[in-house]
C-alpha cells in the first residue's frame, strides 16, 4: 500500500514480513525505529509526513502514531485539507474547527458581530425572516426574493384577486366584477357580507400594508389610504422600514373591536389584548393572536371604522394611521423568540407577554408614542395652499390640555399603560407629543441623538444607549417640549 514517495523515503527500511508485524516487545521496538527513521526522512515536507502517516494505518502496532503524525503536518502546513478531516476538523468560513461546539460557538460570535438573528437553526439576515416564513426564495444572481409558486402560476396563466390565485378558466369572472370567496364568485355586496366575520376578512395587499378587515371593501380601502400616508410619517421617526407589507386589521364598528380585543366565550374568542389597551384607545395591538392550528402568529395593530355614523370617517382616519403604526414598530422590532416558544408549546403562557416586553429593544413609550405620532401629531402634506397642515397637532395639543395634561416626564418614560391606568390616554398622548419633538425640533442635540437613531436602525445596532440618549434629551428639554406644545395649541 506504501506509494512511492514513502519508497523514496528511505534506501534501507527494516523487512515488512511476518516477523516484523509479530506481537511482542522486538515488533514494537522495530515499528518506533521505523517510524523514527520515516519521520526524520519526511522532515517539513507535509507530502512526505502525509505518507508516513498512511505508514501508521497499515498496522495497528503503529496506530500510537497517527495522531502524533498528523499534529506535525499541521505544525509545518495548517491548511492541509487531508490532514483535517482525518483529525475530524469542520470547515467552516474559511477556518477549522476542531469540533462542532467550537464552530458553533465561532457563527454565533460572528453571526451577531454581523448584525444576524437565528431562524429555523440557521443564521439569517433579520429582514430575511419574514420572507423565510413565507416560504420565498432569494436569487442567487440579483438577490432579490421571489415567491416560487406565484412565479410558477403567473407562467402558468393564473392570476391574482387580493391573495386569492384564480385558475386561467375562471379570469373571466374578475371582468365580470365578481369576487372569488371561498369556492364561490359573488357580486361585491356578497362578498362583502362574506367578509364580515373576523374568520374570514378581507386580506387587501397594497405597496405599503396588508389590510385585513371586516369592514366593506370601500371601507376598508379608505384605511388602506391612511396607511399609506402614515408609512412616510414612521418612516421619518425610524429612517428604516419593514421589508414587507405591514399588515394590521380593520373592523366594522367599536363593539367588534372590543369583543375581538376582550375575548367572547359565546364567540369562541380569545383575549388578545392582555393589557386591555383597547379600553381607552380606538386602536390597539393584539398581542396574543395566535392561529395554533395553522401555527401562526397574528400579532398586528388592531382598530375600527365605522362609516354608518356622523364622523366615522373623520375618525377612521387617525385610528387606521395608530393600528398601522403599531404594526409597522413590531415589524421593526418583533419579539421572534417568545412566539416561537408559544407556537412550539402550542399554548399561550403566563410568561409570554413579560418575555414579549423583555424581547423588544425599543422602550414601549416609544413604540406607542411613534404610532400616535403617526396618528395624532403628524404634518399633514395633503393639505392644499391656504390649509392648515397641523390640524391634527392642534387638536391633539388641545385633548392633552383639556384632559389634565401633561403628565410628569418620568411618568410617560415610564408607560404603565393598561386598562387599569386611568391615565393611558394622557400616556399615549404625551408619548406622541415627545415623537413629534424628536422628529420636528431642529435643535442640534436632538437632532444629533435622532440621526443616531437612524444609522443604529439602519446598521441594526444596539439602540439601548441611544433610547437613553433620546429620554435625556427630552428630559433637558422639558420646557421647549411644553413650548411646542403650546405653540401648536394655539
Amino acid at each position: 500500500m506504501l506509494s512511492t514517495i514513502l519508497i523514496a523515503l528511505t534506501s534501507a527500511l527494516p523487512p515488512h514480513g511476518p516477523e516484523a508485524l509479530a506481537v511482542g516487545p522486538e515488533a514494537v521496538f522495530v515499528a518506533l525505529d521505523e517510524y523514527k527513521d520515516l519521520l526524520k526522512d519526511a522532515g517539513d515536507d507535509s507530502d512526505k509526513l502525509w505518507a508516513v502517516y498512511e505508514w501508521t494505518l497499515e498496522d495497528d502496532s503503529r496506530k500510537k502514531y497517527r495522531k502524533r503524525v498528523l499534529k506535525k503536518i499541521l505544525r509545518v502546513d495548517p491548511d492541509h485539507r487531508p490532514t483535517r478531516e482525518a483529525l475530524g476538523h469542520i470547515e467552516f468560513d474559511g477556518k477549522w474547527f476542531e469540533s462542532e461546539r467550537d464552530r458553533d460557538k465561532y457563527a454565533e460570535k460572528v453571526a451577531k458581530e454581523r448584525g444576524l438573528v437565528k431562524y429555523d437553526g440557521r443564521w439569517v439576515e433579520a429582514n430575511d425572516i419574514p420572507y423565510l416564513e413565507r416560504g420565498w426564495e432569494k436569487d442567487p444572481v440579483t438577490g432579490l426574493w421571489f415567491d416560487p409558486v406565484a412565479k410558477q402560476r403567473i407562467a402558468d396563466g393564473w392570476k391574482q384577486q387580493d391573495l386569492v390565485w384564480i385558475e386561467p378558466d375562471e379570469i373571466e369572472n374578475i371582468d365580470k366584477g365578481l369576487w372569488k370567496c371561498g369556492d364561490e364568485w359573488m357580486s361585491l355586496e356578497e362578498a362583502n357580507a362574506y367578509h364580515a366575520d373576523v374568520e374570514s376578512p378581507w386580506i387587501i395587499p397594497t405597496e405599503r400594508a396588508l389590510i385585513w378587515s371586516t369592514a366593506n371593501r370601500e371601507t376598508a380601502m379608505k384605511a388602506a389610504e391612511q396607511a399609506k400616508n402614515g408609512y412616510f410619517d414612521m418612516l421619518k421617526v425610524f429612517g428604516v422600514a419593514p421589508e414587507t407589507p405591514v399588515p394590521f386589521l380593520v373592523l366594522r364598528n367599536q363593539a367588534e373591536y372590543l369583543q375581538f380585543m376582550d375575548g367572547s366565550e359565546e364567540m369562541d374568542l380569545p383575549q388578545v389584548d392582555p393589557l386591555a389597551m383597547s379600553a381607552f384607545n380606538r386602536a390597539a395591538y393584539a398581542d396574543l393572536w395566535f392561529d395554533f392550528d395553522e401555527e401562526v402568529y397574528h400579532g398586528m395593530g388592531v382598530t375600527f371604522w365605522d362609516d354608518s355614523g356622523e364622523g366615522g370617517d373623520a375618525f377612521g382616519i387617525h385610528d387606521a394611521r395608530f393600528a398601522y403604526g403599531l404594526s409597522f414598530v413590531d415589524g421593526l422590532d418583533p419579539a421572534r423568540a417568545a412566539v416561537e416558544d408559544v407556537l412550539s408549546e402550542g399554548e399561550v403562557s403566563a410568561e409570554f407577554l413579560e418575555a414579549q416586553l423583555s424581547e423588544h429593544t425599543m422602550p414601549r413609550w416609544f413604540r406607542w408614542g411613534a404610532a400616535c405620532y403617526a396618528s395624532r401629531w403628524f404634518f399633514d402634506n395633503q393639505i392644499g395652499k391656504g390649509g392648515n397642515p397641523i390640524w391634527a397637532r392642534e387638536w391633539s395639543a388641545s385633548n392633552l390640555r383639556r384632559n389634565g395634561g401633561p403628565l410628569p416626564f418620568d411618568e410617560v418614560f415610564e408607560f404603565a399603560a393598561s386598562g387599569q391606568n386611568p391615565n393611558t390616554s394622557l400616556l399615549l398622548n404625551q408619548a406622541g407629543l415627545f415623537v413629534a419633538f424628536l422628529v420636528d425640533s431642529e435643535d442640534p442635540e436632538v437632532r444629533k441623538v435622532r440621526s443616531a437613531l437612524h444609522d443604529a436602525l439602519e446598521k441594526r445596532e444596539d439602540t439601548a444607549k441611544i433610547f437613553e440618549d433620546v429620554r435625556k434629551a427630552l428630559e433637558e428639554r422639558e420646557e421647549q417640549v411644553l413650548a411646542f406644545m403650546d405653540e401648536t395649541h394655539q
